[in-house]
């Protein structure tokens, strides 16, 4: 798991203290006190088990059950105490007692304190039915025994992909959208009862606010992966139609939850087509993350800009739909060298994916900001280190930590990436337009391979290789070609090409790219045409390493299995 990933525990033991701080009520067994003692245990489970589900005893020892777990002192061992008692059938029969709506409340926060624990308890649950009593809450209970119960539910989807799967197969994460959806269609209705008509709006009911804020935290825990999601792909369209309309709400742990949860759904639906035909998401979605991504803070920042990576990462036609067409303009300051390096890498993988779009998007949404072509010159070297000229040598110019150091890199790697896809994507003119803005790129491309060849990570060595060829075969014989060509020449590149594959000599991309180029080099024609024709190439050439959407997993919990078998062993900087 990285450092910067939603850590799902830390976030369920916050909202649990809050909601056993806020909920406990004056309601007392025979007692005057809100703790319960241990030693009381025998004689609630006496009442639980022989009172009525409509008699007064039977709500009160539901509730000190609860208190006993909810309380200050509560702990595992405290969970233990309660599955020791051997009441789990008889909280089983009352979590499905749909006429008593406070017992039933009650119990779903009992099974969801449980579930919250061990993975051994949480399996005591699961073998004593209780998901699927739950399932039934959430469609035929109250409304606040629905989020309760989407909350516990949620819990056992935190345990592993197997339950996971199993939830999904039964429509789990569907149910919870359902309740979300009409939920936030009150606080809509409360909204326009006092005056404010706008899609996005503040919610007024505090109640409303904590069903919302813990159903849209279920549904993004729901909707990790770790198994193969792909299948059930119908069941998760409804989850992203609800998260992305209650992402217009104007709270901050909605923006949170939320945008995880769409980015999972959108992570394990990679490569979905269904999906993609069928999804529905509010017509505000783009513009929206265009806007939060200025909200203050790393823990908003990043699940918005998860969810835009994994949304530029559609193909054309569907990620059109759902950006804003000022989302480039948005990102920008988020590249500059001040921003933390978890925010900018995130960042300039978002516009290396927006960089693989279209010629049209490319040229008019993106060559056109000069701030992102100041910040991609200010990129493309070697972090941590100074180019000296008069040498042809790079110079350590402030001892960063190795950490730091490969986070760097990696962004280095993406700067490159949104070059190599400029190249490809944009007509020659645009390339030319490029250059006009850029012209130290040539050189910049060179200054890299001049750096320790052994120490130069091989994807940062293969996209500026590859950035290389690319800008050889779009500009063919223009101007510009004579000279930077001529200057690569001059200062060995050719050798430098033979050395890094001697450095990476495991890398096929490299290797294949070391060699085109070369070739590219030696030819006799200076002509982009006569170039491609001497290597039985068209142009502009769509070279697999070239311009291309790219994908980042975070961790073995999210997305399709499938993703998950084809990364490993390919993790690189």
């Amino acid at each position: 798991m990285t450092e910067d990933e939603f850590d799902p525990d830390d976030a369920l033991f916050e909202i649990n203290r809050k909601l056993a701080n806020v909920s406990i009520t004056n309601f007392t067994f025979d007692s005057d006190y809100d703790t319960v003692d241990k030693s009381r245990l025998p004689e609630i489970k006496h009442f639980l088990c022989s009172a009525q589900p409509h008699e007064r005893e039977c709500f009160q020892s539901v509730q000190m059950l609860r208190k006993y777990l909810t309380q200050a002192t509560s702990s595992n061992s405290s969970v233990d105490d309660i599955l020791n008692l051997g009441v789990l059938p008889r909280l089983r029969e009352l979590l499905v007692e749909h006429t008593q709506h406070n017992v039933q409340f009650e119990v779903a926060w009992i099974v969801t304190n449980i579930a919250a624990g061990t993975s051994k308890q949480t399996e005591r649950l699961v073998n004593n039915e209780f998901i699927p009593a739950l399932l039934q809450c959430l469609h035929q209970a109250a409304s606040n025994v629905k989020t309760q119960a989407a909350w516990a539910l949620s819990n056992f989807a935190g345990e592993s992909p197997r339950l996971r799967e199993l939830l999904v197969q039964n429509d789990a994460i569907g149910a919870v959208a359902r309740v979300l959806m009409d939920v936030s269609s009150k606080a809509y209705d409360d909204a326009q009862a006092y005056g404010c008509y706008a899609e996005i709006t503040s919610i007024f009911d505090d109640e409303v606010l904590t069903d919302i804020k813990a159903l849209t935290w279920a549904i993004s825990n729901m909707s990790r992966g770790g198994f193969y999601t792909a299948d059930y792909w119908s069941k998760y369209l409804l989850a992203f139609d609800a998260l992305s309309r209650c992402i217009l709400f104007d709270h901050v742990d909605i923006w949170i939850d939320g945008g995880w949860g769409l980015s999972r759904i959108l992570h394990n639906m990679h490569g979905v087509t269904p999906f993609y035909e069928n999804f529905q998401f509010a017509p505000q979605l783009g513009e929206r993350l265009a806007e939060l991504l200025h909200e203050n803070g790393k823990a908003v920042s990043i699940p918005i800009l998860r969810t835009l990576i994994n949304i530029t990462s559609l193909p054309d036609s569907y990620c059109m739909r759902m950006i804003d067409r000022g989302l480039v303009s948005s990102l920008i300051p988020f590249m500059a060298p001040s921003v933390e390096s978890a925010i900018r890498k995130d960042t300039f993988l978002v516009l290396a994916n927006l960089a693989a779009c279209n010629e049209q998007f490319v040229e008019q949404c993106m060559l056109s900001e000069n701030g992102l072509i100041h910040y991609l010159q200010e990129h493309i070297g070697v972090p941590g280190y100074m180019y000296v000229a008069t040498t042809g040598e790079w110079t350590l110019a402030s001892k960063r930590k190795a950490g730091n150091m490969i986070e760097e890199w990696k962004i280095t790697t993406d700067a490159l990436w949104i070059i190599c896809n400029f190249l490809t994507a944009c007509s020659t003119e645009g390339v030319s337009a490029l250059l006009n803005q850029f012209p130290e790129l040539p050189r910049s491309l060179l200054k890299l391979t001049q750096f320790d060849l052994y120490s130069l990570p091989v994807q940062v060595a293969t996209k500026t290789v590859d950035a290389m060829i690319q800008l050889m075969l779009k500009i063919g014989s223009n101007s510009h070609n004579d000279l930077f060509v001529d200057s690569w020449k001059a200062f060995g590149l050719e050798r430098t090409l033979e050395q890094l594959v001697q450095a990476h000599p495991n890398s096929k991309a490299l290797n294949e790219s070391c060699t085109e180029l070369a070739q590219l080099l030696n030819t006799k024609s200076t002509t982009a045409g006569g170039m491609a024709a001497a290597f039985g190439l068209n142009i502009p050439r769509q070279r697999p390493a070239g311009a291309s959407k790219r994908r980042v997993l975070h961790g073995f919990e999210d997305g399709d299995v499938r993703l998950i078998e084809n990364a490993v062993g390919k993790l690189s900087i």
